[in-house]
């Protein structure tokens, strides 16, 4: 028996519309990490993304409370939120390595 895709969003009918704005294109990310600081919220929408704009959330599950192996992962559809683009530094004018020693 097949499975039923899920419908996180209205605006989004299947998971190849969503994926269809990603390609080719810039995107962004917003993670989300639990107490002990693995990633467990990974949201990325297209560069352009706005406040509700869709995205994609991808859902990680570990081995055990302490681990950083991760035994499961699930792609859903989520809305962009606004306020994390408030973190993003990124000027394409501006040198950030100019000598090549990784420091900024």
């Amino acid at each position: 028996m097949a499975g039923i895709y899920p419908i996180d969003s209205a605006e989004i009918k299947t998971a190849t519309e969503l994926l269809k704005s990603h390609e080719g294109e810039q995107v962004k990310q917003h993670i989300v990490q639990d107490a002990l600081g693995r990633d467990q919220l990974v949201f990325t929408a297209y560069i352009g993304a706005l406040e509700g704009d869709p995205c994609m959330v991808n859902e990680y599950v570990y081995a055990s409370p302490t681990t950083t192996k991760i035994m499961a992962r699930q792609e859903r559809v989520y809305k962009w939120k606004a306020i994390w683009d408030s973190s993003f530094i990124f000027d394409p004018t501006v040198s950030y390595d100019p000598d090549g020693d990784g420091v900024i």
